[in-house]
């Protein structure tokens, strides 16, 4: 806009100056027809538009030069006019002032145009049909349609033309997580709503930014759309890289039920140090202890194991070579039998192929802005802080405690799914709420041991992952805590602790 502007003011002064120099060279001349500034203007404007009244014209030569030079202008400046005019337009004038004719829609503005920007903006649009999508100025156009525009824009500028900050969110989605972190750090000064992708965990957020990963997501969304059935006992997981590893983790911490229902993970091509990096996650879940899951990392080659696929009832394929699992999923199919369920990792839908990871599952609201999961983690916080001697608020918790509630939160559609026995249940709506907590009053008498239980093995799934140990005396640096014991070795007030996630589900079924 700014660089339109320069041009126009230049175009301005020359013709301004070219102006004077036609009125002082024809102004004091005898017989002269152009005496005024005014008629300086008509005679340029009739010149240039071709018209030729006659009624004005130069006797002087320098004002016949001048004449000449509005005459050779004439097509070069109407051109330039409405080339500037329609450039105007379609550039940032009118973007512009549909967002000041928009103010009380929601704007979702996107500091970078990829493909997963133009992802997440075709969820955001099918969840608020009246946004307005917002996207830089530049030659990439992957999104599309009528609710799109493309300015060069600031957040301060943003706020501006919005008149505040309210309903305004601003999206990080480019390809380095450092330089997402920085950009969404500094624009929540503005005020404004932030979301920033990234894998870097950032301890400290502000109040008005939210952080997520991509493979968390991803991972986020398969676990809820394909949730773990009680007849799959033995999940084989070919290829723990990146995506893998993400996987893993949040089948290990989600997917945790009643003392007996237990299932075997098997992992081939650790080539992300899974095992190295949970050492007590991996020791918790060794092969034989009652009770419990069991977690196996193999190193030979999975196509070695054909015993065990054929016995497995689902089968990941989830290297981060999407080539591989293409390839993989070909083998599986033509060289091994089985019954599994056969989910493989890829971007793009393949006719024939049950496959996940795609942009379109992944990068929705419900896993990047994450209202939902942090509305529901902060009212577990307030839940745990009712029956604590030391309240912590949601923003003093560090990044770990968030992530603790979060897993909690998490938990609370397999306690619905528990409580319900209704394996299929993907959303949990405040009637499903209602009827799980409903459920849960009349089961509390008699299995208030067994639920409290499944709650307290959750809670230690999540601390193993992060390699707390148990101490008798709690330290926080030190990662110990004196808790991490069997359910048996809790004290009666410890026990009912446990109890405190069960009745989310009731709070739930009120606030939702």
């Amino acid at each position: 806009m700014k660089k339109h502007l320069k041009r126009i003011l230049g175009a301005l002064a020359i013709y301004f100056l070219l102006l004077l120099l036609l009125l002082a060279a024809e102004g004091k001349t005898p017989g002269a027809s152009i005496r005024t500034f005014g008629e300086a203007v008509w005679f340029s404007l009739i010149t240039m538009t071709t018209v030729g009244y006659g009624d004005l014209s130069p006797v002087t030569p320098a004002g016949r030069l001048i004449g000449v030079v509005f005459a050779l202008c004439s097509i070069g400046i109407l051109t330039a006019l409405i080339g500037l005019g329609i450039t105007l337009l379609n550039g940032e004038f009118l973007p512009r002032m549909r967002l000041r004719r928009g103010k009380r829609k929601r704007w979702y503005a996107f500091q970078e145009e990829n493909e997963d920007a133009a992802a997440l903006a075709r969820a955001l649009r099918k969840e608020d049909p009246d946004c307005l999508l917002i996207f830089p100025a530049g030659e990439k156009k992957l999104a599309e349609g009528a609710d799109v525009l493309r300015l060069d824009w600031t957040q301060s500028e943003l706020i501006r033309l919005r008149g505040g900050a309210q309903g305004l969110w601003i999206f990080f989605l480019g390809q380095k997580d450092w330089k997402n972190v920085s950009g969404a750090l500094a624009a929540c000064e503005c005020g404004a709503a932030c979301v920033c992708m990234s894998e870097a965990p950032v301890d400290r957020l502000p109040g008005n930014m939210v952080l997520f990963s991509p493979l968390e997501a991803m991972s986020r969304s398969y676990w809820k759309n394909h949730p773990l059935r009680s007849d799959e006992h033995c999940v084989v997981l070919l290829g723990c890289g990146a995506a893998g590893s993400a996987l893993l983790e949040r089948a290990l911490i989600t997917n945790v039920y009643e003392r007996g229902r237990n299932t075997e993970y098997h992992v081939f091509d650790d080539t992300a140090g899974f095992a190295a990096l949970h050492p007590e996650a991996v020791r918790a879940l060794s092969m034989g202890k009652t009770g419990e899951d069991a977690l196996v990392f193999h190193k030979e080659n999975w196509t070695e194991a054909r015993s065990l696929l054929q016995r497995a009832e689902r089968i990941l394929v989830a290297y981060d070579d999407e080539k591989l699992n293409f390839k993989v999923w070909e083998e599986l199919r033509t060289w091994f039998g089985g019954a599994a369920a056969l989910h493989v990792r890829l971007s793009e839908r393949v006719p024939g192929i049950e496959s996940f990871g795609g942009r379109d599952e992944s990068m929705r609201p419900e896993f990047v802005m994450k209202d939902e999961i942090n509305r529901r983690a902060r009212l577990m916080n307030d839940i745990y802080n009712e029956g604590s001697n030391t309240p912590t608020s949601w923003e003093e918790l560090s990044a770990f405690l968030r992530q603790s509630n979060i897993a909690a939160a998490d938990h609370l559609i397999v306690k619905a799914r528990y409580l319900l026995q209704d394996e299929t249940l993907t959303e949990l709506s405040r009637a499903d709420c209602a009827r799980a907590y409903a459920r849960y009053r009349e089961l509390c008498v008699e299995r208030a041991d067994q639920m409290q239980e499944m709650e307290h093995r959750r809670w230690m799934r999540f601390y193993q992952m992060y390699n707390w140990q148990y101490d008798p005396i709690r330290n926080n640096e030190k990662r110990r805590h004196p808790m991490l014991v069997t359910y048996e070795e809790l004290t009666e007030t410890e026990r009912k602790k446990d109890a405190f996630a069960w009745e989310m589900l009731g709070r739930l079924s009120e606030k939702e």
